[in-house]
């Protein structure tokens, strides 16, 4: 989205699939390419990251995921 500010994303998780949390997908705007997925992840939240705020239906969405 133009004039929008791009969040950076949790670059000291050491997670081997950090490209899949919620952080870095926002950073890359799959949330712009797909929206319909990246609903998926985040409808029904059952888990928030205690680093950046964002809530997600799994924890492995979520780099420092807590239980909501």
């Amino acid at each position: 989205m133009q004039g929008e500010t791009k969040k950076d994303h949790n670059r000291d998780c050491t997670c081997g699939t950090h490209t899949e949390h919620l952080c870095y997908l926002q950073y890359e705007g799959f949330h712009y390419a797909h929206r319909a997925e990246y609903k998926a992840l985040v409808q029904d939240a059952q888990f928030i990251c205690q680093g950046c705020g964002r809530t997600a239906k799994r924890s492995d969405s979520l780099c420092m995921p807590r239980e909501l």
